[in-house]
């Protein structure tokens, strides 16, 4: 074994403008002001500038943003939720926490689910890998017809852009539905150095209500709320990586890039919807998926099977998927010389 390539290496992202985040992070300690305060209201600010919203709320988590959401729509007992059986546990999970139940689509189409229009009160779409639901035109048609809204799980999406029918001109995620919920944990395109998450939204009535709900509705004592403030050193931190998002998505796109070129020839199946897309990760698939992360795993290079357990089996084109997949160290922070190595190997094993 010649290197150790990590999947994500957050300490690198902290040197690399270690300054800056040392001379914030005093700033808002000795201010004292570390919980809603300026540095959080300016995230807010430039979030929903980047998306082309009127509103953001910094929140403690995107799971919180999913569930503030279906709580703003009163979801609950008896409602039905459509979600999509490829993603990460949270989407379903804040759907049975307000009470309701999810009903699962899988890759092929969401028309294809059976369920009952009458029960079904919102869909989540979910734009996982980096790019849009590739579900999104049969998503605006069933909650146009069923005059239901979208919340959009954009967890893994800041930063793509989508043009479809019915909308025009192009838009980014997180700005097609009611809201758009984010995370920024710190293995996300743009991570803090902790939890930290936010809803975009376009409706006034709606930022207004978690502004409260995430703290408690301690100022109006309308309703049951929760603890999600988004601390202002979380916030401080994402302002300053803000500066250098554009740089971020240019840079997982150039390892993007790079990989796509010299893995083509290669038995195995490489991301075809780069349009539009972000690169939060680089998928490949390949039958011999435990086979191939087994051996990259001797070569000193940590990749991470794509799977998403739920509490329930998945539909089988989405377990199909997610047990031929693996994830490759697709971070800004990669060195050309890594990548290489990580090609390299993947050829190494396939000859």
């Amino acid at each position: 074994m010649n290197k150790q390539i990590r999947f994500f290496n957050p300490g690198l992202s902290y040197l690399k403008h270690k300054a800056e985040f040392d001379s914030e992070i005093q700033r808002v300690l000795t201010v004292g002001d570390l919980i809603l305060r300026g540095d959080v209201e300016k995230f807010e600010e430039n979030l929903a500038e980047y998306i082309g919203v009127k509103y953001a709320v910094g929140l403690n988590s995107g799971t919180d943003a999913l569930y503030l959401s279906l709580r703003y729509l009163k979801i609950g007992k008896g409602d039905k939720v459509l979600v999509p059986s490829r993603t990460f546990v949270a989407t379903a999970q804040v759907v049975k926490q307000v009470g309701a139940e999810p009903i699962f689509y899988d890759l092929d189409s969401l028309l294809k689910t059976p369920f009952f229009v009458n029960e079904v009160k919102a869909i989540i779409p979910v734009h996982i890998e980096g790019a849009i639901d590739t579900h999104m035109d049969e998503v605006l048609r069933v909650a146009n017809e069923l005059h239901i809204p979208i919340i959009e799980d954009a967890a893994q999406a800041l930063g793509a852009e989508v043009m479809m029918a019915g909308i025009v001109p192009t838009k980014k995620a997180g700005s097609i539905g009611l809201a758009g919920c984010f995370s920024f944990y710190p293995a996300k395109l743009l991570g803090a150095f902790g939890d930290a998450g936010a809803i975009t939204t376009d409706d006034e009535k709606m930022y207004n209500w978690v502004k409260e709900a995430r703290n408690h509705f301690k100022n109006t004592n309308t309703d049951w709320g929760i603890n999600s403030r988004m601390d202002n050193l979380q916030a401080t931190i994402l302002n300053v990586r803000f500066k250098y998002l554009d740089e971020i998505l240019k840079g997982r796109e150039g390892i993007a890039l790079h990989y796509l070129e010299n893995l083509e020839t290669l038995p195995i199946e490489l991301p075809l919807n780069t349009k539009g897309r972000v690169w939060q990760d680089f998928i490949i698939r390949t039958e011999k998926r435990d086979a191939l992360y087994e051996f990259l795993k001797k070569e000193g290079i940590e990749t991470l099977k794509n799977n998403y357990p739920f509490p329930i089996p998945k539909l089988p084109l989405a377990q199909k998927y997610e047990d031929e997949t693996l994830r490759l160290p697709c971070n800004e922070n990669l060195l050309r010389e890594e990548m290489d190595y990580v090609i390299r190997k993947i050829i190494e094993y396939y000859k």
